[in-house]
């Protein structure tokens, strides 16, 4: 998985109470927004993990939308075996952009009463399957958020915007997710073999440690059905 950026949720008051004026201690509602852009002729599948730790993510507070062709689709993580990371596929189709948000389910009064959601984390991202020829995406990682009134009843509430660019670990946003497994072999000229595929070693780590985390994940999803 190559590294995208890290990303914060909130909903709490941007100063402790009591230490300055009611709009001083404002309460901030702030989600991460993932822009994909798909530069190649062909669609693409790809997995986001997220992983945050102290707290962990919890999908019963947090909310997923994506938004790839002009309509927005809510959804959650999936959780794994590692209590952590979770995930998030999608299918972007040929030169077409893609919205991913990662949101504080403020759709629940609990979430925006008790004031006090805070996780910090990181994202990756990696192909959804082996096989297929590269990828080559934009990624822009935004902070965007909202500041609420104190009282959000009065007759003109004061609500202000917030939103900022992430830097991404990958200088100049353009990531090139590669194939693992090759394809398209040519053909052995002098004995009409297809040659054996070769994988270099760091990717068959990669291979190994994508098998895992699947095999994981099917085992997690087992033992709740069972339960």
């Amino acid at each position: 998985m190559a590294l995208v950026s890290t990303f914060e949720l909130l909903v709490k008051p941007i100063a402790p109470p009591g230490s300055g004026p009611a709009a001083v201690a404002r309460t901030v509602v702030q989600g991460y927004f993932l822009t994909i852009a798909n530069t190649k002729n062909i669609p693409v599948r790809v997995r986001l993990q997220f992983t945050a730790t102290t707290p962990n993510l919890d999908i019963t507070n947090t909310v997923t939308i994506r938004d790839v062709l002009g309509n927005n689709i809510f959804g959650d993580l999936v959780p794994t075996a590692d209590p952590r990371k979770l995930t998030y596929n999608l299918s972007i189709p040929a030169h077409d952009t893609a919205l991913v948000s990662l949101l504080p389910d403020v759709s629940q009064p609990k979430v925006v009463a008790e004031k006090s959601l805070e996780i910090r984390g990181y994202v990756e991202i990696s192909r959804a399957s082996f096989i297929g020829p590269s990828y080559e995406l934009l990624l822009t990682p935004e902070h965007r958020g909202t500041f609420l009134p104190d009282n959000i009843n009065a007759p003109i509430p004061d609500f202000d915007q917030l939103a900022y660019a992430l830097p991404t670990a990958n200088p100049g946003n353009l990531y090139k997710l590669n194939s693992v497994l090759v394809p398209d072999l040519p053909l052995d000229v002098d004995n009409g073999q297809i040659p054996d595929a070769t994988v270099p070693s760091g990717e068959m780590q990669q291979i190994l440690g994508m098998i895992a985390q699947r095999i994981d994940e099917i085992e997690q999803r087992m033992t709740d059905v069972r339960s």
